[in-house]
C-alpha cells in the first residue's frame, strides 16, 4: 500500500499548489491536522471543516503559496509516508518572503490520509513510525 500512499500525498500536495483546495478524496472524514508548535496555525485541525479552517488560514496569513516535499520515506508496516516539506511564499501583511521546512508524517486509514503530523526535527519523526535517523 505504501506506493499508492506516497501518489496520494504526491497528488494531493500537487493539487493544492494548482488550485489551492484540498480534495477530501485524498483525506479520511476523520482526519486530524497538527502543524509544528511554532506555526501560526499550529491546530490541531479535525474533519474536513477543520481542513478547510487551515486551508484559510494559510492564504490569511500568506500569498503566493506553493509546497514542495522531498525526502519521501515509505513506512509500509505502519501504513504511513514521511516526508520533508517546505512552504514557499510572501507573508500576506509584510511581503516579506518565506521558505520553512519541517517533517510531515502522514499515517492512512482506508487509504486516505487520516492523520497528518509536523515535526521540526526529522529524527523525530521518523522515531514517530518506529524509525531511526
Amino acid at each position: 500500500m505504501s506506493r499508492e500512499n506516497v501518489e496520494i500525498v504526491r497528488e494531493s500536495t500537487e493539487r493544492f499548489n494548482r488550485d489551492g483546495f484540498l480534495d477530501e478524496e485524498f483525506f479520511h472524514p476523520e482526519i486530524e491536522l497538527s502543524n509544528i508548535a511554532e506555526s501560526p496555525l499550529p491546530g490541531p485541525y479535525r474533519g474536513y471543516e477543520g481542513l478547510r479552517a487551515w486551508r484559510d488560514g494559510i492564504f490569511d496569513v500568506t500569498k503566493e503559496v506553493r509546497f514542495e516535499i522531498d525526502h519521501v520515506v515509505d513506512v509500509d508496516e505502519d501504513d504511513a509516508v514521511v516526508y520533508g516539506m517546505r512552504l514557499r511564499g510572501r507573508a500576506r501583511h509584510t511581503g516579506i518572503e518565506i521558505d520553512i521546512g519541517w517533517t510531515n508524517v502522514n499515517w492512512f486509514k482506508e487509504g486516505r490520509i487520516w492523520r497528518v503530523k509536523a515535526y521540526t526535527d526529522h529524527a523525530e519523526a521518523l522515531e514517530a513510525v518506529g524509525l531511526r535517523s
